[in-house]
């Protein structure tokens, strides 16, 4: 159940990197984030009170050092996006965001049958060639910098999460979001970021983004908690493969070799995890 969760968690992501590249042709992309995650809020609410829960004061703090993680990742994947090397800080950042929980996982105990670790090992690199593009331009080293602390904080973000109380629904992921706004708005009043009005925001777009985005955590909390950590947060990191496929079927792009590679390996990849 995990896996197949975890896929459906993947497609979420999926989708909401592609609105949110789609709304960042209009805006800079801190502007997207942070409304994305005002607008999630309404949503987030409303789920909270169909799906119920009772958490802790240490589940809601958990939350908001699993929301800090994520913005993180995302203020190094964008600024190394501009500064760096697109071609090394997405693979990068997309593979080891897959890597770190699964190294949680494993210390803490989890123990995947051998077909499923096959499965995980093919996985790494379907992920990483799933989101590698020639676009950008600047040093590899300055892109594999930014790329690796973006995975980290991405990792981080679903290793972190993942220790809430199971009695705690989804509430975690109010405090969640409210630590990734937090710490954009904080990096954008010191200078990092240049945030942009609300009037000037594709409001459709960013809309969307909220909603699949609040979804795909959602999903990735239930995907955790179903089974197997480590293989619920692998099959959760194949939404690279997700987005260049929508980019390929909305807006035409072609897809290269290295990228129709790693889709193939994505299904393959799944298919051996999910016969764990």
């Amino acid at each position: 159940m995990e896996v197949l969760l975890g896929g459906i968690t993947s497609v979420l992501y999926g989708v909401a990197d592609f609105l949110g590249g789609e709304a960042s042709r209009k805006v800079n992309a801190a502007t997207v984030v942070v409304w994305s995650g005002v607008f999630s809020f309404p949503f987030l609410l409303g789920a909270v009170l169909v799906t119920g829960g009772e958490a802790t004061g240490a589940d809601y703090l958990i939350g908001f050092a699993a929301g800090a993680s994520g913005a993180i990742g995302l203020v190094m994947l964008f600024t190394g996006l501009a500064r760096g090397r697109a071609a090394t800080v997405a693979p990068i950042s997309a593979a080891l965001g897959a890597v770190v929980p699964v190294v949680v996982a494993v210390v803490a105990g989890d123990r995947p049958s051998a077909m499923a670790w096959a499965g995980v090992g093919i996985a790494i690199p379907a992920i990483a060639l799933s989101a590698w593009t020639d676009e950008g331009e600047g040093k590899t080293r300055s892109g594999l910098a930014y790329g690796a602390t973006a995975g980290l904080g991405f990792g981080g973000f679903t290793a972190i999460i993942g220790l809430t109380g199971d009695d705690s629904g989804i509430l975690p992921l109010v405090t969640a979001r409210g630590g990734l706004v937090v710490v954009l708005v904080v990096l954008a009043a010191i200078g990092v970021w240049n945030l942009q009005g609300f009037a000037k925001t594709p409001r459709g777009l960013i809309l969307a983004n909220s909603i699949t985005d609040v979804s795909a955590n959602i999903m990735l909390i239930y995907a955790l908690r179903a089974g197997s950590f480590a293989l619920a947060a692998v099959a959760a990191s194949f939404y690279p493969a997700a987005t260049v496929i929508l980019a390929k079927l909305v807006n035409g792009e072609s897809l290269r070799a290295r990228q129709i590679i790693g889709i193939v390996m994505t299904l393959v990849a799944l298919g051996l995890i999910a016969a764990n």
